[in-house]
């Protein structure tokens, strides 16, 4: 940053703050009960299977201890409803198959011209050489993540969406 030499500690202070509240979302009061949210997330929804809140769950989505801070209630319920609407730029599905035979399906984490690494649906964890795989498919544009359309009630889904947007981390 030019001139950032000549900031005193308490101006250094100031920038930091400011870039950390870059992208942050201001808290947003919406319909909906947080708690039945909660309780539709670890078990109707069975979300925790694949995100990540406060370092329980699993590790195939996105962690969410923070969503709330980063994404306002109209992406959320978007997420929710229809989740390949708010697919991440960088989130690809695939599905391989190996010489050998195996298939796996997943996440794209890593790709180069010579490997692909991928979690699977479990949350394991695969490296290949693209040489001994016999298939490589990437569905852009899709999400492992099911719609709640139609399993979730229009209240089911404003508790869900209230408790996403109350999930702030530490703040």
């Amino acid at each position: 940053m030019p001139g950032g030499y000549a900031l005193d500690t308490r101006e250094a202070w100031q920038l930091v703050a400011y870039v950390r509240s870059l992208g942050q979302m201001t808290p947003e009061t919406v319909p909906g009960d947080p708690k039945r949210g909660q309780q539709l997330y670890q078990a109707k929804g069975r979300c925790s299977q694949c995100h990540i809140i406060s370092g329980q769950g699993g590790s195939l989505g996105p962690e969410l201890t923070e969503i709330g801070s980063r994404r306002n209630s109209a992406h959320l319920r978007a997420a929710v409803l229809d989740p390949q609407s708010t697919l991440p730029e960088r989130f690809l599905q695939v599905r391989l198959v190996t010489k050998d035979g195996r298939r796996i399906s997943g996440v794209r984490l890593n790709e180069d011209i010579f490997t692909i690494q991928v979690r699977d649906l479990n949350g394991g964890i695969h490296s290949f050489f693209k040489e001994d795989l016999k298939e490589l498919n990437r569905d852009t544009g899709k999400s492992p993540m099911p719609s709640f359309r139609g399993s979730f009630s229009a209240s089911e889904v404003d508790d869900l969406v209230a408790y996403l947007v109350s999930l702030r981390g530490n703040q």
